[in-house]
């Protein structure tokens, strides 16, 4: 799929959903300064093109559930596409970042229990091309600007 092009409207309609997306199309039309159905128009094409993929609830640093962590994991080989998909079956991985360096992918891992996070990272210990982990548990939330 092709990457859209937004315009300036289109940043500070982000924007604004961003902090807040309870916000109604009233009131992102004053805040935007378009009339409500160009609103409308827009969040529906952002929707369509797959800019804006849906809306969520953020709970509080202390009221989130489990563990969370992040698994550091060196690959052996040139790409680690096939590790990538078979993460994504797995729904304790929120997160995975490719990055440049000693390490590879840098995965966020949010579970029920502690075996949870294990089991996901003995998995992806077992496949070709992953060199080692490293598991960083989360002591205590500070602070989270998503």
């Amino acid at each position: 799929m092709p990457k859209p092009d937004l315009d300036d409207l289109d940043r500070r309609l982000i924007a604004e959903l961003s902090a807040d997306a309870r916000l109604t199309q009233v009131a992102l039309a004053a805040r935007v300064g378009l009339s409500r159905s160009a609103v409308q128009e827009r969040i529906k094409r952002l929707e369509r093109e797959g800019v804006i993929l849906g809306y969520t609830l953020r709970l509080g640093l202390e009221t989130k559930p489990g563990v969370r962590a992040y698994l550091l994991v060196k690959g052996s080989g040139p790409s680690h596409e096939r590790a990538v998909r078979i993460l994504e079956a797995f729904p304790e991985v929120r997160v995975a970042d490719s990055v440049g360096g000693d390490i590879d992918l840098v995965l966020q891992l949010e579970g029920e229990r502690l075996e949870d996070l294990n089991r996901v990272r003995d998995e992806l210990a077992k496949l070709p091309g992953i060199a080692s982990t490293q598991t960083l548990l989360v002591m205590a939330p500070r602070f989270d600007r998503r």
